[in-house]
């Protein structure tokens, strides 16, 4: 009777980041801007479990596997892993032909992404293993499906969670099928942005000090006529429909992916951006949907559908971009306008240079 045996692994990984001063008129600090994964992510996976047979009791065993991945979140719900690492069997069998085995593994992964959960195919090819899994090559050559559930540990470090199944492909005899329990633990560094602001402690000494020379000096009249300060103009903050008569980027139902129009428009508009960044403070991408689906729902859309905007803006050099999803607020009265994401310009310095760099935009 063959025996079957599961290995698993929990491992946790936690990042702290603190700073405290009192001696300086600045603090520095991290402030989050977004904790869902984008672009390519490095992560650390380690797999355990079991491999079986259908009539090779050599093969038998517990597979363990560790590897470095590179995995890219595309814009689209999709993540593609590749990656490199070593895979141990240990075989039960006293007929197997050594107790144990290490060598490198290739690993590639195509997976659909949806809310927190990732499924799709996988495939190893584990080098110099092949005789040992039955197979009819040096290599051995694996194939199946992965189930993930993604988490946050801490907004920038990130954890994955599931299991696989595969099928020997290159086999000479039954089928050798190999059953693994997956954790992968990933960092995301656009989680955080660093930023500067005055220290409390800092600007109350400062305030001090200002009363006390208020006191100890004596006012008196300026020896010629002193020149009357002019505020500066206050900043605006401007949409882009009000700037260069653009309209708002629409969705169709459910879907948080851009058509490949609004794509290469969207590739435009970035560019101009970041040639323009000293006109304006930052951008922040405003996802909306219509009132058909529950509050949590409709906010879990329109956030996904604010970052695919900032992605694509982040790619061609906009940096400071926040994306924030409104929900089903602010309807337009027309469901499909209600499905849209809209650009706005905090802080404009000057308005009628953006609107004219915009303008060109065709």
């Amino acid at each position: 009777m063959k025996k079957f045996i599961l290995a698993t692994l929990l491992c946790a990984a936690t990042s702290a980041y603190a700073q405290d001063t009192t001696t300086s008129a600045l603090e520095f600090s991290r402030e989050e801007t977004a904790t869902r994964p984008a672009g390519l992510l490095p992560f650390l996976g380690f797999g355990g479990g079991y491999t079986g047979y259908e009539n090779i009791a050599e093969v038998e065993g517990t597979p363990a596997t560790i590897k470095l991945l590179g995995s890219y979140y595309f814009d689209a719900p999709a993540v593609i892993d590749l990656g490199y690492g070593a895979n141990n069997q240990q075989f039960s069998s006293n007929n197997a032909a050594e107790t144990a085995i290490t060598d490198g593994a290739l690993e590639l992964a195509i997976r659909y992404r949806w809310d927190k959960w990732q499924a799709g195919v996988i495939g190893n090819q584990f080098y110099n293993q092949g005789q040992y899994y039955s197979a009819d090559q040096a290599d051995a050559h694996f194939a199946g499906l992965q189930v993930l559930r993604e988490f946050n540990m801490t907004p920038s470090w990130l954890a994955r969670v599931g299991a696989r199944a595969q099928s020997l492909t290159n086999n000479t005899d039954g089928n050798v099928m190999m059953y693994l329990v997956d954790l992968q633990l990933g960092w995301n560094p656009g989680a955080y942005k660093p930023s500067v602001s005055q220290s409390p402690v800092a600007a109350t000494e400062t305030v001090m000090e200002e009363d006390d020379m208020l006191v100890e000096e004596t006012p008196s009249e300026p020896a010629r006529p002193v020149a009357a300060v002019v505020p500066e103009p206050a900043l605006r903050d401007v949409s882009y429909a009000a700037l260069a008569g653009g309209t708002a980027i629409n969705f169709d139902t459910s879907r948080t992916a851009l058509n490949s129009a609004d794509q290469q428009k969207l590739n435009q508009v970035a560019k101009v951006l970041a040639d323009n960044s000293d006109l304006y403070e930052r951008v922040e991408v405003h996802g909306y949907t219509d009132a058909t689906g529950s509050s949590e729902i409709n906010q879990r859309i329109s956030q996904q559908r604010a970052e695919s905007v900032s992605s694509i803006l982040k790619r061609n050099g906009v940096n400071d971009v926040v994306a924030m999803g409104k929900g089903s607020a602010e309807s337009t009265g027309s469901m499909q306008s209600d499905r849209r994401a809209e650009l706005v310009f905090i802080g404009v310095k000057d308005e009628a240079k953006l609107q004219e760099a915009l303008s060109q935009i065709q």
